[in-house]
């Protein structure tokens, strides 16, 4: 497993290697932020990702919504193997999920209006509850606060992947007492 440190001390390739998997299928993003390098600590990485997709142009940015997958999808598998291990957490990947009709539905009526898919970090959700309470709020939010939102989930969705991949990796004093000092400041 990848550390920090190897990607702030990787070739420009391997670079790009490490953080394509961090952000959904947008490649010249991830050559952006592999290109600032190098970073001071996890912070520094996730911050790099968002200052990225906060710069997309709408196009730029509905581009990139339509890389992600919806929930529930027809074929799971098609999906990044990051996306299937998030799903899967709440059973979306599964095609016998209680949810997958009222997902089908809730889909197709964000594709419809927003024409892009309904995006959001399964990681700050703790049920599918939850997840369908914010999909019916965003259902009635206005196109641009909307593109917005979706920026910002994808923000979420990337910084839990910058987590996942490194935190799970890293010793060492600076990372154990940078950790220390932001226990409790992000959702799970």
């Amino acid at each position: 497993m990848a550390t920090l440190d190897d990607l702030n001390r990787a070739d420009d390739q391997t670079a790009f290697g490490y953080v394509s998997p961090l952000i959904e299928r947008a490649p010249d993003i991830a050559r952006r932020v592999a290109a600032r390098r190098p970073f001071a600590n996890l912070e520094a990485l996730s911050s790099a990702i968002q200052d990225e997709l906060s710069n997309l142009n709408e196009a730029e940015s509905i581009a990139l919504f339509r890389e992600h997958p919806e929930l529930a999808p027809e074929n799971p598998l098609s999906m990044t193997a990051e996306s299937q291990n998030e799903q899967g957490r709440m059973d979306l990947t599964c095609l016998q999920s209680e949810y997958r009709e009222t997902l089908a539905s809730m889909n197709s009526e964000y594709q419809k209006k927003f024409g892009f898919p309904f995006i959001t970090a399964l990681v700050r959700h703790p049920n599918m509850e939850s997840v369908l309470d914010e999909f019916r709020d965003r259902l009635n939010a206005e196109r641009d606060a909307e593109i917005r939102s979706a920026i910002e989930q994808v923000a979420a969705v990337s910084a839990a992947r910058v987590r996942k991949t490194f935190e799970e990796c890293h010793t060492g004093s600076s990372f154990d007492s940078d950790r220390k000092n932001r226990s409790g400041l992000h959702g799970g």
